[in-house]
């Protein structure tokens, strides 16, 4: 729902969910996004650089943790308080 009203296409939501995008900062910010859940935020100085190197400042690179983790903690509340859902659920990509 966020996604359709920022404009983003069905096709570039399903690429996001699988980490996937055809625009390299886009792409840069799901690697780092995907490596910090797969490690539950136990990172690599080398997914780090690659974010750097795909020309994300230090900034976007806290934002994009920041983001993460917020979203993590959402999921938390809405688990442990069984929070109803009240939109469309989305069958995940991968």
């Amino acid at each position: 729902m966020l996604g359709r009203k920022a404009g983003a296409t069905a096709e570039e939501m399903a690429g996001a969910q699988s980490g996937r995008s055809d625009d390299p900062r886009t792409a840069a910010v799901l690697a780092l996004a995907t490596a910090l859940v797969e490690h539950r935020g136990q990172i690599s100085d080398a997914d780090v650089q690659a974010a750097r190197d795909a020309g994300l400042s230090q900034e976007e690179i806290v934002e994009t943790v920041a983001h993460v983790a917020l979203n993590v903690f959402t999921n938390y509340i809405n688990v442990a308080l069984d929070v109803p859902v009240d939109f469309t659920r989305v069958t995940p990509t991968r």
